[in-house]
């Protein structure tokens, strides 16, 4: 529905745009009474430019419209539309992201850490009344906020944007997966809200973690309230080098062991399946990144539930689109 911030000045708007309508048609009679007391109008009209008299309607017609179009704009023109919004229910989502060195891999564009945070970018940014929780891990787990947030721009995805690679040489050295699950099990709040985990990864076990993941398990199973996902990304079927960048982004070489071979990662869904099934979550794989929004968002999507629908009214500034009709009818006067 078109209305106008200043409604009540519409008339004024049309009748003025009559006038220049009426203005232009006494212009042109004037002429055309000039131009028959000259004498042999017809043999004018027929060797000259003159407009026809139907052509002058027209561009008579054309700049009175412009004239109010361009009325119309200084009214501020409004587009107001509704549609039913679904009010869904709040989760707390918490993000379990792995930030050891294999994550630097780039078998995933620009590589594996980036990719997928770029992806929870995405997700978290279409939120609503949801608070989102984040714990990384590599050699040791950190829960980078005290407590699940639905402040997404100034908190979670400000935090999220520190984490680098600059961040990844400074962490412990791994991939200490259990303890990247007890502490996020510790970060859901205790209210009755749905909680899901997300748990990104490219699961390169070590072998320390064994016990860990054993107690991690043991807790899981006990949390029945936690809905667990497993997500694992990088290509399981090469090995990627790692490379080392300076400060400016540049690749100055490959990662290496104390005995200076070149360092390959290598996903490993086997492990993250084994996990998976034991402590009753589901599992899904991206070798290339390309399908971590979709599955993201068929997470959030599986657990939302409506619990009320309401009219939403949005209202668009139209006036560009007045405006460009004022150029264009401009543009037909000076055409005829």
């Amino acid at each position: 529905m078109l209305f106008f911030n200043y409604e009540e000045y519409k008339g004024i708007v049309y009748a003025l745009s009559g006038m220049v309508f009426l203005l232009y048609l006494s212009l042109y009679r004037r002429k055309s009474l000039w131009l028959k007391a000259f004498g042999q109008k017809a043999f004018i009209n027929r060797f000259s430019k003159i407009p026809t008299l139907y052509r002058n309607l027209l561009k008579g017609m054309s700049i009175s419209a412009a004239c109010c179009a361009l009325g119309l704009v200084i009214l501020h023109p409004m587009w107001q539309t509704t549609h039913d919004h679904y009010e869904k229910e709040g989760l707390e989502i918490v993000f379990v992201l792995d930030v050891s060195v294999s994550m630097l891999a780039e078998d995933v564009k620009p590589n594996r850490l980036e990719r997928a945070k770029m992806e929870i970018s995405n997700l978290v940014r279409g939120l609503d009344e949801d608070r989102v929780g984040l714990v990384v891990f590599a050699g040791r787990a950190f829960s980078l906020l005290p407590y699940p947030t639905n402040d997404y721009e100034a908190v979670f995805l400000r935090i999220l944007n520190m984490i680098n690679e600059h961040y990844v040489r400074f962490v412990p050295y791994g991939t200490n997966i259990g303890n990247a699950f007890i502490l996020a099990m510790d970060s859901f709040s205790k209210e009755k809200a749905k909680k899901v985990m997300i748990f990104l990864t490219d699961g390169e076990e070590q072998i320390i973690t064994r016990s860990q993941v054993a107690e991690a398990v043991k807790l899981l199973l006990e949390r029945k309230d936690i809905a667990i996902y497993i997500i694992g990304i990088g290509d399981p079927q090469k090995a990627s080098p790692i490379p080392k960048k300076d400060k400016s982004g540049n690749v100055i070489g490959l990662e290496t062991t104390e005995d200076g071979e070149t360092i390959y990662t290598r996903p490993n869904p086997k492990f993250l399946k084994e996990i998976t099934n034991i402590i009753g979550g589901e599992y899904r794989h991206d070798a290339t990144g390309e399908e971590l929004r979709q599955i993201f968002e068929q997470i959030i999507e599986r657990h939302k539930n409506i619990i009320g629908v309401k009219k939403k009214t949005i209202i668009k500034d139209v006036s560009q689109y007045f405006l460009g009709g004022t150029l264009g009818l401009l543009a037909l006067y000076l055409l005829l």
